[in-house]
C-alpha cells in the first residue's frame, strides 16, 4: 500500500474514533472566519455613517483579537495531535518493524495532517459563510441595528485570514511530528502502551490539609472581590484587593486539583457499599491517577472554563441591557460585548476538546485494561458505565469549580453595572451561562458515544 492510500485509511479511521477533535478543528475554523467576516455582514444592515464607523472599529480590533484566538487554536490543534500521535506510537512501532523507514513513516503523518487540514479549511470557511448569515442577524438584534436586504455575502479576506492561519498551524504540527518520531527508538514505540506514569503519593494527612487550604484560598478570594473588592473606601484599596483575590483565586485553583487526588479514593473508601459496588474500585483508581498526573492541565482547564462562562454570560446579556438604553456609547459598549462573547466561545471550545481528545485518549491506552475485565466475566454493562463514571467525573470536577468561580464573577460584574445605571444583567448571565453548560455537557456526551466505542 502506498504513502497516500495509507494516509487515507488512517484519516478515515481517526475520524471514526477522534471525531470530536476534527468537529473542533471544524467549529473552529468557522468561527474564525464568522468573526473575522463582521464588515461584509454589515453589507446587509440598514447603518447610519456613525455605525458604520462603529463597525469597521470593532472589525479592526477582532482582527487583533483574532491574532490570539490563531495562537489559542493553533495550540489546540498542536496539542490534539502531540496527544493523538502519543497513542500511536505502537502502530508507528509496528511499520519499523516491517522495514518501513522513519522517512516514510514521517511522509504517511504529513500527509495525514495535510489531509485533515485541507478538509477542515475547506468544510470550515464553506460552513463559516452558511453561518455567516445567521450571525448578521444576530450581530443587528445586539446592536440595535435592522436588516434592509437578505444577500449572499462572501468574505473574501476573511477567508485568506482563516487559510493563512490556520494553515500555518498545521505546518507546525508537520514540522513537530517530524522531529519526535526521529527522536523515538523503536523499542520505545512498540512498548508504549506498557508504560505507566510513576507518581510521588503524599501522605493522606498532607494531602488533606493542602485540600482544606486551597478551599480557603478560595474562600478569601470570594470574599475580597465580593466585598472589599466592589466598595472598598478608596480606588487604591480596589485595586490593591482585587490583585490579591485574582491571585488567591488562581493559587488555590491549581492547589485544589494537586491535592484532590490525594485523599479522593481513601475518602471513599471509606464508603465500603460504593467503593465494592461494580467496577467502582478499578474506575476511582483510573481517576486518581489521572487527576494527579494531569493537575496543571485541568487547572488550566478550570480557569479557561471560567473565563469562557464568564465571559458570554456577562458579555451577552451586558449588550442586550445597553441596547435598551439610548446612550452614546452603545456601539462601543456592545462591541466590548461582542469580543467577550467570541473569545469566551474559542475557550469554550477549547477546554471542551482537550477533554475530550485526552479522554478518548487515555480510553484507547486503557482498552488492554478493558479486556481484561472482559476476560474477567465484567460485562458490556458493566465496562460502559465505568467509562461513563470516569468520563463523567473528569468533565465535572473543573466544571464544578469553573461555574464557582463564575456565580461570583457574574455578581461581582452585575454590581459593578449597577453603579453606573440602573441595568440587572444577572438573571440573564445566568441564562447564557447555563446555555455554555449544556454545549459543554453536550461534547462529554459525544466523547463518550466515541470512546465507547472502544471497549471491546
Amino acid at each position: 500500500m502506498n504513502t497516500f492510500l495509507l494516509a487515507v485509511r488512517n484519516v478515515k479511521r481517526s475520524f471514526k474514533n477522534y471525531g470530536i477533535y476534527f468537529l473542533t478543528i471544524l467549529i473552529g475554523v468557522s468561527l474564525f472566519y464568522i468573526f473575522n467576516s463582521l464588515n461584509s455582514q454589515s453589507a446587509m444592515m440598514d447603518l447610519s455613517r456613525e455605525d458604520s464607523y462603529s463597525i469597521m472599529g470593532i472589525d479592526r480590533l477582532m482582527g487583533y483579537l483574532s491574532v490570539f484566538v490563531a495562537m489559542l487554536l493553533g495550540f489546540l490543534i498542536l496539542y490534539a495531535n502531540s496527544l493523538l500521535i502519543r497513542f500511536r506510537k505502537k502502530e508507528l512501532g509496528l511499520y519499523m518493524t516491517l522495514g518501513m523507514k522513519k522517512g516514510k513513516i514521517s511522509a504517511i503523518l504529513i500527509t495525514e495532517t495535510f489531509l485533515v487540514g485541507l478538509l477542515s479549511l475547506a468544510f470550515g470557511i464553506a460552513l463559516g459563510v452558511f453561518l455567516s448569515h445567521g450571525m448578521a442577524l444576530f450581530t443587528a438584534k445586539l446592536f440595535g441595528f435592522s436588516v434592509k436586504r437578505f444577500t449572499f455575502v462572501f468574505s473574501q479576506a476573511a477567508a485568506l485570514k482563516s487559510i493563512w492561519c490556520f494553515g500555518l498551524a498545521f505546518l507546525t504540527v508537520m514540522l513537530f511530528q517530524t522531529v519526535n518520531l526521529n527522536r523515538q527508538k523503536l523499542l520505545d514505540l512498540i512498548y508504549a502502551d506498557k508504560k505507566t506514569g510513576n507518581f510521588h503519593q503524599l501522605p493522606l494527612w498532607i494531602s488533606v490539609t493542602l485540600f482544606c487550604l486551597s478551599l480557603g484560598m478560595l474562600a478569601v478570594a470570594y470574599y475580597l472581590i465580593l466585598t472589599a473588592g466592589i466598595v472598598g473606601a478608596s480606588q487604591e484599596g480596589k485595586e490593591h484587593y482585587q490583585t490579591i483575590s485574582i491571585f488567591l483565586g488562581m493559587a488555590g485553583t491549581f492547589l485544589f486539583f494537586f491535592s484532590l487526588s490525594g485523599f479522593l479514593l481513601k475518602l471513599i473508601s471509606t464508603m465500603p457499599k460504593l467503593y465494592y459496588k461494580s467496577l467502582n474500585i478499578f474506575t476511582l483508581k483510573q481517576i486518581n491517577s489521572k487527576i494527579h498526573t494531569a493537575y496543571i492541565s485541568m487547572s488550566f482547564v478550570c480557569l479557561m472554563l471560567f473565563l469562557a462562562i464568564s465571559d458570554i454570560a456577562v458579555g451577552t446579556s451586558l449588550a442586550a441591557a445597553i441596547r435598551e438604553y439610548d446612550i452614546q456609547e452603545t456601539a462601543a459598549s456592545a462591541g466590548l460585548s461582542y469580543m467577550a462573547f467570541y473569545i469566551g466561545v474559542v475557550f469554550l471550545l477549547t477546554c471542551a476538546s482537550v477533554l475530550a481528545i485526552s479522554q478518548l485518549a487515555q480510553a484507547s491506552d486503557g482498552r488492554s485494561r478493558y479486556e481484561l475485565l472482559a476476560k474477567l466475566g465484567a460485562g458490556e454493562a458493566m465496562l460502559s458505565g465505568s467509562l461513563l463514571k470516569q468520563i463523567l467525573i473528569y468533565f465535572s470536577i473543573p466544571l464544578t469549580l469553573a461555574t464557582a468561580h463564575s456565580i461570583v464573577a457574574i455578581i461581582v460584574m452585575s454590581k459593578l453595572v449597577l453603579l453606573y445605571g440602573q441595568i440587572d444583567i444577572f438573571s440573564m448571565s445566568l441564562t447564557c451561562a447555563l446555555a455554555v453548560v449544556v454545549i459543554y455537557g453536550g461534547y462529554l456526551a459525544i466523547t463518550y458515544q466515541c470512546a465507547r466505542k472502544m471497549l471491546p
